[in-house]
C-alpha cells in the first residue's frame, strides 16, 4: 500500500555484542574503581601506622579523621581556592600547548629556526622556576597573570620535546610516499605527522599537566593570589595542620585526576 513509511526492524543479532561490549566496559570501571579504593585504603592505612609508630604530635601531623573533619567544615574554602587555581593553571595550559606545538612545528620543518631558537628555549628551561617566579611576580603583579606565565614556562617544555620527537617519528616510507604524490607541507603535517605524533603529545601532556598546577601552587605560595597554594601556606602560617593537610590532599587528588582525564582523552583520540 502506496504513502505508508516501512518500519525498520531492529537487528536483533547485534544485540550479543552490545550486549558484550557494555560488560566489558563495565569491568575495566569496576577495576578501575577497586583500585583506586584498594590504592586509598592502603595510604591511609599506612598514614595513620606511620603516626602511631613514630609518635608524632598531633599538632605537627594530624591523623586522617582529624583532616578529613576539616575537610568536611572547610570544604567551601578548600574549593573556592581549587577552583581559582585549576582557573590560572587551565589558562596557563591552554598557551603552553599552543606555543609548544607551533614551536615543535617549526624546529622540525626548519633547521635553521631550530638552531637559532633551540639554544634559547633549552636556556629558559634550566633557570629554576623558583628564582624565575619573583621577577615574574614583579612584572605582572600579584594576580593570576603571575601564575598563568609561570605555568606557561613550567608547562610549554616537555610538550614541545615531546612533540618534536613525535613529528620526527613518521617512517621515511610514509614521508617519501606524501613527497612523491606532491602533498604541500601542511597536508604531510596534517595527515602524517600529527597522527604519528599524538601518543608522544600525550606523554608531554600528561607531564605538564601535573606541572602546571605544582607551578600554579607555587606562584600563588610567593605572591599571595588566592588559590590552593596560598590557603596551604596560610594555614601553615596559622598552625592549622589539619586544614593545611586537607588542601595538600585535594591537591594530590586534583594532579591524580588531571592525569587520568589526559589519560582517558588519549585514549578516545588515538584507539
Amino acid at each position: 500500500m502506496t504513502g505508508l513509511r516501512q518500519v525498520e526492524t531492529p537487528d536483533w543479532r547485534a544485540l550479543p555484542t552490545r550486549w558484550a561490549e557494555a560488560q566489558v566496559r563495565l569491568a575495566a570501571v569496576r577495576r578501575a574503581v577497586l583500585s583506586v579504593l584498594l590504592g586509598l585504603a592502603i595510604l591511609l592505612s599506612l598514614w595513620a601506622g606511620a603516626l602511631r609508630l613514630f609518635d608524632v604530635p598531633a599538632f605537627i601531623a594530624p591523623g586522617p579523621a582529624a583532616t578529613f573533619a576539616s575537610f568536611a567544615e572547610n570544604r567551601g574554602q578548600l574549593f573556592g581556592a581549587l577552583g581559582h587555581t585549576l582557573t590560572g593553571a587551565g589558562i596557563g595550559l591552554v598557551i603552553a600547548t599552543v606555543l609548544a606545538l607551533m614551536l615543535a612545528t617549526g624546529f622540525t620543518l626548519s633547521r635553521v629556526m631550530s638552531r637559532a631558537l633551540m639554544p634559547l628555549v633549552i636556556g629558559m628551561r634550566t633557570v629554576p622556576v623558583l628564582a624565575v617566579a619573583p621577577l615574574l611576580i614583579l612584572i605582572f603583579g600579584r594576580g593570576q597573570g603571575a601564575t598563568i606565565v609561570t605555568v606557561v614556562i613550567v608547562g610549554f617544555f616537555p610538550i614541545m620535546v615531546n612533540a618534536m620527537r613525535g613529528f620526527r617519528s613518521v617512517p621515511a616510507n610514509v614521508d617519501e610516499l606524501f613527497h612523491v604524490a606532491g602533498a604541500r607541507w601542511w597536508q604531510v603535517l596534517w595527515k602524517a605527522r600529527i597522527p604519528f605524533a599524538l601518543p608522544f603529545i600525550f606523554t608531554g601532556l600528561r607531564t605538564a599537566a601535573t606541572s602546571a598546577l605544582l607551578s600554579a601552587m607555587l606562584a600563588e605560595w610567593l605572591s599571595g593570589s588566592p588559590g590552593i597554594g596560598r590557603l596551604i601556606y596560610d594555614a601553615y602560617s596559622y598552625r592549622d595542620m589539619p586544614l593545611m593537610f586537607a588542601a595538600v590532599a585535594l591537591s594530590m587528588a586534583t594532579a591524580f585526576a588531571l592525569f587520568a582525564a589526559t589519560s582517558r582523552l588519549e585514549r578516545n583520540l588515538t584507539e
